[in-house]
């Protein structure tokens, strides 16, 4: 088995698949030593997983401080072969590495992922604000691609990163514990070919991203009003530009429940009518195992009671006769 993830090794993602890993039945992890690829972006992982390069990816797809990763929901939405078929949450920490130990006030250039930077911004501001702060792939990039400089290069500089990449690369931590709000979680997932949907559990997501209808006034209030309909709540929604023109939007959506559940199945035929672009991206257990409070009206053999129902009234339909025998 062949794994991707956003790299060098020792990323947030990279623990986040071994995590994955770690917790999988056996049967779902064949080879003793899968190999794990480290890629410099989602968009690279995910053309090598429907090459066929892959079997899975790790991909993170939002943060409890700065919301969702564009570049993931970006790559997802406009792919159509791949299904997400699980979940994973890291706990997320900052330090300030060097190359060797250094003064604050003599640091002139930062550099992090852009994410990484937003979730430490403040204390940079107050502790380094002469700094200049540069992008990097990975925090893990940052801290490998600092390291690898002489060190005369790597004078006056630094990077923010995991304290395993820290230590992994040998740097010398600066400042532990950076990041502006304790307890900050990234949430990953993990991603297959098209074809298979992990089984119900009742502790479940369902992703999708929908386009709504661009002339349409209410659209969007129409959709929300069918998973309210249905008993199916929201548990994150975010706006991305669809990128043909101006102003044209899809909504990333993920959805309490199982597509396995009539009320999900249901709402999903109702948005497939109502929207030009309904993509599902897959239901898959929740990291957290939180089950959803489902009221009476919105339980399965609800549906399947209103089903019956309706089958046996279109039983009573008188039959039309034949028009050839009329």
């Amino acid at each position: 088995m062949r794994y991707g993830f956003l790299g060098p090794e020792n990323t947030f993602t990279h623990q986040a698949l071994l995590q994955a890993l770690a917790e999988a039945p056996a049967q779902q992890v064949p080879d003793a030593d899968p190999v794990l690829r480290p890629y410099s972006s989602v968009a690279a992982a995910t053309a090598d997983l429907i090459a066929g390069d892959l079997e899975a990816l790790m991909a993170p797809i939002e943060n409890s401080v700065e919301g969702g990763v564009s570049g993931t929901l970006d790559v997802l939405a406009a792919t159509e072969a791949i299904t997400i078929v699980a979940e994973q949450t890291v706990p997320i920490t900052f330090v300030l590495a060097a190359r060797e130990d250094t003064a604050l006030a003599d640091l002139t250039v930062v550099s992090s992922h852009p994410h990484a930077q937003a979730q430490v911004q403040g204390w940079l501001r107050e502790h380094v604000p002469g700094a200049d702060i540069a992008a990097a792939s990975s925090t893990a990039a940052a801290a490998r691609d600092l390291a690898s400089l002489d060190p005369q290069q790597a004078r006056g500089r630094a990077a923010v990163c995991s304290p395993l990449a820290a230590q992994h690369y040998g740097l010398a931590v600066l400042a532990e514990g950076i990041e502006d709000h304790q307890g900050a979680v990234t949430r990953f997932v993990l991603v297959t070919r098209e074809g298979r949907i992990p089984a119900r559990t009742g502790a479940d997501k369902t992703t999708v991203v929908v386009q709504l209808p661009h002339n349409r006034s209410g659209a969007l209030l129409e959709a929300l009003e069918i998973l309210a309909s249905n008993g199916v709540n929201m548990s994150r929604i975010e706006s991305r530009p669809v990128g043909d023109f101006l102003g044209r939007y899809s909504f990333s959506i993920d959805l309490e429940g199982h597509l396995e559940d009539r009320r999900v199945a249901a709402a999903l035929r109702d948005l497939h009518r109502l929207c030009p672009v309904v993509h599902y991206l897959g239901s898959y257990p929740r990291v957290d195992g939180a089950r959803p409070t489902v009221r009476e009206d919105h339980v399965d053999d609800a549906y399947d009671a209103a089903r019956d129902w309706v089958e046996r009234l279109s039983g009573m339909i008188t039959p039309v006769a034949d028009p050839e025998e009329r």
